[in-house]
């Protein structure tokens, strides 16, 4: 092979890389941007901090308590819960309790002052939690979990990655502004005689 064909070739793949490079870019920041709209409207409409879209959440677990079942970083999908439905023993759910977030394990229903609460306790633990859960705490159920996918979560919330993302579109537009402007230059160049 001639080395004008090498350089050619040579080229045309990393053409195709930084081509693949954008796109795959372009896809995180629609992600991101979905997301954090989605936080966005949850936040101020509902009033929840956290993802919520048509009765699925998304948690990140943030320790190591749940044990191997949910390991730290792992992302939780967790079905809303209606006030009907069954919480079972050994149910994974979360619920909100002093205004976080947690998820654990129903290990017991108690009936305290005519109402049904749950007693939970993470897999690590040795004593149960000292709160009980009411069925108006609980967000969820667990359905799926997926190892380190909650990081990927965490980035995608992150109010630092928004800032990120909102310059990268700022940087881009400019950038296409320019390269925009150059070409009608060009082409008003080659029009005239």
């Amino acid at each position: 092979m001639n080395k004008k064909k090498e350089t050619k070739i040579k080229f045309i793949k990393s053409a195709r890389n930084k081509e693949i490079i954008l796109k795959i870019i372009y896809i995180f920041i629609i992600i991101c941007i979905t997301l954090n709209i989605i936080f966005l409207l949850n936040s101020t409409i509902k009033q929840i901090d956290y993802f919520n879209l048509l009765g699925i959440s998304l948690f990140t677990m943030k320790s190591d308590l749940a044990g191997e079942e949910i390991p730290k970083n792992a992302l939780v999908v967790v079905k809303e819960y209606k006030n009907n439905e069954d919480i079972n023993l050994n149910d994974n759910i979360a619920y909100i309790v002093n205004g976080k977030v947690r998820i654990n394990k129903v290990i017991d229903s108690i009936v305290e002052e005519g109402r049904i609460v749950y007693q939970t306790k993470s897999n690590n633990n040795f004593f149960p939690d000292k709160e009980h859960v009411a069925k108006n705490q609980i967000i969820g159920k667990g359905i799926i979990v997926v190892p380190f996918l909650g990081i990927m979560l965490e980035i995608l919330q992150s109010k630092i990655t928004t800032i990120f993302i909102i310059i990268f579109l700022i940087l881009k537009f400019t950038y296409n502004k320019k390269v925009h402007k150059r070409e009608l230059k060009k082409m008003r160049n080659l029009r005239k005689p």
